[in-house]
């Protein structure tokens, strides 16, 4: 598939999803983000289905290895021209799903409207912040946190798409590394639920960490977010410098005040407990700030 942003990839991967389940076979996912690399891998058989939009046009070089299925709402899947069997399973699948009340219900979560600007403008409120809402809802209750909290989160770490990856190699809704991932026993991260449970896992680990050294309910929700921004260990870095500075460490709020003597070079040169050397830390305060101010709009013109 080709994408960069938004919902696309999650209707994407649900309809895909959707066919090797009834097929009772096993799919994994991959976002690419150059045409000639999908349909390389397709020619390759790297892939088995490419999921492109209508207006795409195939390379000449692959042209006569590729076929499609039915169109459906603009887009269509591609397999290797000799795959006859995979073709004739897709279509037949598709025939089916597009006049389904579930293939409606799909339309209807992944493409309508998500903006929320109308509703600021008019001071009117509605119940949805994204196709993902009920997965958001479920596992927020893993860490007691609103839902809207949550929302915001994957808001600030990939606007809601399931296809998103980093430069670091973190994939998905709440941008979670392998790594990470593995430690909870899960492995699709571009699974909308995996991913996000995945993520709520990690964010409660690492709340449990600030609410043990007794700090306050809002900074708990600040030292976390920062540190599934930053790191464990570099936040805890943050608070042991603001402690050698004479400073409230368990106000987050004077730690994000102190961070910026961190990369000062003659700060960290005597601050050889630092197990990180020196550290910038604009892109995670402000990283908080962002999420707490998505809330709040959240808040203001989304049911709770």
């Amino acid at each position: 598939m080709y994408t960069r942003q938004g919902f696309l990839t999650g209707f994407q991967y649900t309809m895909l999803t959707g066919f090797a389940d009834a097929a009772g076979l096993r799919m994994g996912f991959s976002g690419v983000y150059a045409h000639r690399d999908c349909w390389q891998m397709l020619e390759d058989s790297l892939v088995d289905i490419v999921a492109v939009s209508l207006t795409d046009t195939v390379p000449a070089i692959h042209a006569g290895s590729v076929v499609f299925t039915m169109p459906f709402r603009g887009y269509a899947w591609a397999v290797r021209a000799g795959d006859c069997g995979l073709h004739c399973q897709l279509n037949r699948w598709l025939g089916l799903m597009v006049h389904s009340p579930e293939y409606a219900d799909m339309e209807d979560r992944f493409f309508r409207s998500y903006d929320l600007e109308p509703y600021i403008e008019t001071g009117t409120r509605t119940d949805c912040i994204s196709p993902y809402d009920g997965i958001i809802k479920s596992q927020s209750r893993l860490l007691g946190w609103d839902w809207r909290l949550l929302a915001a989160v994957i808001f600030k770490e990939s606007r809601f798409s399931v296809g998103a990856r980093s430069r670091r190699g973190a994939v998905g809704l709440m941008q979670v590394m392998y790594s990470t991932a593995t430690a909870y026993g899960i492995s699709d991260l571009f699974s909308p639920q995996e991913n996000v449970r995945a993520g709520t896992l990690h964010l409660r680990q690492i709340q449990q960490r600030y609410k043990n050294m007794g700090l306050d309910s809002a900074n708990v929700v600040k030292f976390t977010l920062a540190a599934y921004n930053a790191g464990e260990s570099r936040i805890e870095d943050c608070i042991n410098f603001t402690l050698d500075q004479g400073r409230d460490f368990t106000d987050w709020e004077t730690v994000a005040a102190t961070i910026p003597l961190m990369a000062e070079q003659e700060y960290v040169e005597e601050a050889d407990f630092l197990r990180h050397g020196r550290f910038r830390g604009r892109e995670t305060v402000q990283y908080v700030r962002d999420v707490l101010s998505k809330y709040e709009e959240y808040r203001t013109v989304v049911e709770g």
